[in-house]
């Protein structure tokens, strides 16, 4: 038997070593080394340090240059910005009013006859929305009302002034801030600094001429 072997393996574990370390140590095999030291139970304080170290070396490889999560972000990134260059930065307005309608169709408020509602956290796709109600639908900034949705605990007055930027909207048109909280919000505090924003516009024949443009897109499919 190989005594002095398992001797200075288990005193190794003893000192909160990992299987890993062990063999790295000693060279032994890790399939005799894990049966020298099946036995012995780790303290909390050593399991934590083991998690912790664990922690960093997974952090370590995958932030390696030739590590297998950078070589796949490289490659999305090459993709996404390739992508990027076919869409145009400007397009007609035949092709915004179909952008906006499709937009609408999939995060607007279509029940009513009379109220356009448009909701959504990412400011890009208020600034678009905000384009096509302008350009395509000659709506004026003054009819366009907005509305900030956001956690009880965040700053309103930020939230207010950052939408105001994205929207265009004057903050002093602003309706006053929603404190509602939804349950799938609660967890966005720190995501969602700023929450979501809401766009309204009473106008009934604005909502008529969309739905028709809705109804126009559902014929695309075939």
């Amino acid at each position: 038997m190989k005594v002095k072997e398992i001797a200075r393996s288990r005193k190794l574990r003893l000192q909160g070593l990992s299987l890993r370390e062990i063999v790295a140590k000693t060279k032994y095999p890790k399939s005799s080394v894990s049966g020298w030291i099946r036995d012995i139970s780790l303290t909390n304080e050593q399991i934590v340090r083991l998690k912790t170290n664990q922690d960093k070396g997974r952090a370590k490889a995958a932030n390696h240059p030739n590590s297998s999560k950078l070589h796949w972000a490289k490659i999305r990134q090459q993709v996404i910005d390739s992508a990027k260059k076919e869409i145009p930065r400007h397009c007609s307005l035949k092709t915004l009013k179909l952008i906006g309608a499709a937009l609408y169709w999939a995060e607007g408020y279509t029940a009513s006859r009379n109220l356009f509602v448009f909701a959504n956290c990412n400011a890009r796709m208020i600034q678009l929305m905000m384009h096509f109600l302008k350009r395509v639908c000659k709506v004026s900034i003054e009819k366009i009302k907005g509305r900030v949705n956001i956690h009880p605990s965040l700053d309103l007055k930020a939230a207010d002034k950052y939408w105001s930027i994205v929207s265009g909207i004057p903050v002093i048109k602003l309706y006053k801030p929603l404190l509602a909280v939804s349950k799938a919000s609660k967890q966005k505090r720190k995501t969602l600094p700023y929450g979501t924003f809401r766009i309204t516009i009473c106008d009934v024949i604005l909502c008529s001429k969309i739905k028709g443009w809705i109804e126009g897109l559902s014929f695309l499919g075939g």
